[in-house]
């Protein structure tokens, strides 16, 4: 049985530290695991609501992305994560003018995507956030809220309070979801609204955003709502690569049945991009079951790559190698999705690398994603959805759901689908599940280097 000190003096002599932390595991395949639940106390959200079990604040989520910060003298470990959008849930169907209009409560609707520091201390046994950046244009800090109808990157939502009054748009709003970093220190984020991806400075400004037909190409537009750009990166030669998250959707028939996700590369220098096509695993009920987590380069056209969805009927979180080296260039147009070019392009190679789950991972949402130094190292945090999901409360119904309730906004009425006649109905936030409520960072090392 190998010692804690000893495997400390181990990494020691590979020049790693990370790895002497507390809690510390070995799987059956020798892969080394241990994690840490993300201490963010003082950066709560406040929150109107008088539900007991949040006492006016709501759990942060900076777990929509990762990257490595630095590996500081000390032995800590700070890594950059961003949140995505701000505490959302589901609504009941919405008719507005006879019309059905998707949408979500915003419990904090002023809530601004930030960046944060998350400071692992392995002597410690801890980690916290040490840091939030807020994102701002022109000064202003932006908020979550869907863009305007009829914009590049709108998702014609509505964006409701639990009084089910209209809270309104942002023609800046994003739904933060990828970061990374260039050799300037400036970030580079991406958007699942539209797909955007934005170059931010250290302060948080956006100085620069893509878009489709705003330098992104504009087939891009296709994706499927709210599945835009899960995951951005930047390699070693400062090319910018954006995943969407699922097939995207053309003329309203492929986003249950296309192959492949666009892989989208950007030359911000040139602004020339690229497309290339990611095969998705073949063991969904659909495709469109298939969700990209985050990238991460590590190098000659390599990328590693969380791939997620129930397949065969079981939650699968799973890490794999991607390699565009021999990749053809998509066009962009819808060809790719439609199937008319199958059999006449090279797709990017995928090889397995890790099966989250078999070591121990049991939460639905892996979304941040980094690699260590090492390149044996790979480091995970999950979206913990802000720790809230949404309860509905009706004297009428037992075990009430959302999406059991139409809502008629003209006639501001709930009608309860069952039996079609309004109904008496409180909806408030309830917490989710327990292994969900927290942000945790996870820390897998391989037996042999990428």
């Amino acid at each position: 049985m190998i010692t804690m000190k000893k495997h400390r003096k181990c990494l020691l002599a590979l020049g790693m530290t990370l790895t002497t932390m507390g809690g510390l595991g070995f799987a059956a395949d020798g892969v080394q695991t241990t994690s840490y639940i993300v201490n963010a106390d003082k950066f709560q959200l406040p929150y109107a609501g008088n539900e007991a079990a949040f006492n006016h604040k709501i759990n942060p989520g900076y777990g929509s992305a990762l990257a490595l910060k630095s590996i500081n003298k000390d032995g800590t470990i700070e890594f950059y994560a961003i949140t995505d959008r701000g505490p959302n849930g589901d609504i009941p169907t919405y008719v507005k003018n006879g019309k059905k209009m998707s949408g979500k409560f915003f419990p904090t609707p002023d809530f601004t995507p930030s960046i944060g520091i998350i400071k692992v201390d392995p002597a410690k046994d801890r980690a916290d956030i040490i840091k939030s950046i807020p994102l701002k244009v022109n000064g202003k800090a932006i908020s979550g809220k869907p863009v305007p109808s009829g914009l590049t990157g709108s998702t014609n939502e509505v964006a409701l309070d639990f009084n089910m009054n209209n809270l309104g748009t942002d023609v800046n709003g994003l739904d933060t979801e990828g970061i990374s970093l260039d050799k300037d220190g400036n970030f580079w984020i991406s958007d699942e609204y539209g797909p955007f991806v934005a170059k931010v400075d250290k302060k948080g400004n956006i100085i620069e955003k893509y878009g489709p037909g705003m330098g992104l190409p504009t087939i891009l537009a296709n994706r499927v709502p709210n599945r835009g750009s899960e995951g951005v990166t930047v390699d070693e030669n400062g090319h910018v690569f954006a995943f969407i998250q699922s097939p995207m959707n053309i003329d309203g028939k492929t986003a249950k049945t296309a192959k492949y996700i666009r892989i989208v590369e950007l030359d911000p220098t040139t602004k020339a991009t690229t497309m290339y096509a990611y095969p998705v695993d073949t063991g969904y009920k659909n495709t469109g079951a298939a969700k990209i987590g985050d990238i991460t380069s590590i190098g000659n056209g390599q990328f590693l790559m969380i791939e997620q969805g129930k397949q065969n009927g079981k939650m699968q979180n799973l890490i794999y190698k991607v390699d565009l080296n021999g990749a053809t260039a998509i066009p962009n147009n819808g060809d790719l999705e439609l199937g008319l070019l199958d059999g006449q392009i090279v797709p990017a190679k995928k090889e397995l690398v890790l099966d989250l789950r078999a070591q121990g991972w049991d939460i639905e949402k892996a979304e941040g994603l980094a690699l260590m130094p090492d390149r044996k190292t790979i480091v995970v945090v999950n979206d913990n959805d802000f720790g809230m999901d949404i309860n509905v409360a009706d004297k009428a119904v037992a075990d009430a759901e959302v999406d059991d309730y139409t809502y008629d906004a003209d006639k501001q009425v709930m009608i309860y689908d069952e039996d079609k006649a309004p109904h008496d109905v409180t909806i408030s936030l309830k917490q989710n599940a327990p292994a969900e409520q927290q942000s945790q960072i996870w820390f897998f090392t391989l037996p042999n280097a990428l």
